[in-house]
């Protein structure tokens, strides 16, 4: 949507400001990559379960910097959180699978709330 209300080159500065938002919320050891379009894909070594909520807190306020810019609209993000289980091994393509799920429930959730306010 940026790139058709916006140009192409201001889709490009918020893929850069998601990408920077994406590095400093992550450790150097996770793998943070881009699988194309909006779309952002990160491994997160090692994360406990309990640290899931601290990292999704810490992406949104990281995220916080560039929508206090003078830029007409703001970034957000969905997020799809899939877990490897040693115990119940499953390949990567299913992983990410599940990871995609879980983003799009999340986007349906988002703009189920976002129909109902007045």
């Amino acid at each position: 949507m940026i790139n058709d209300s916006y140009g192409h080159r201001e889709g490009d500065l918020a893929l850069t400001r998601t990408a920077n938002a994406l590095e400093q919320t992550f450790r150097n050891s996770d793998i943070v990559a881009r699988l194309g379009g909006d779309e952002f894909a990160v491994l997160a070594l090692e994360a406990s379960l309990r640290s899931q909520e601290v990292i999704l807190r810490r992406l949104r306020e990281n995220l916080r910097g560039p929508n206090q810019d003078d830029s007409p609209y703001q970034l957000s993000v969905s997020v799809g959180v899939a877990r490897f289980d040693p115990k119940h091994r499953i390949s990567l393509g299913e992983l990410m699978t599940l990871a995609d799920r879980a983003m799009y429930e999340e986007k349906r959730m988002h703009l189920r709330s976002w129909a109902s306010r007045p």
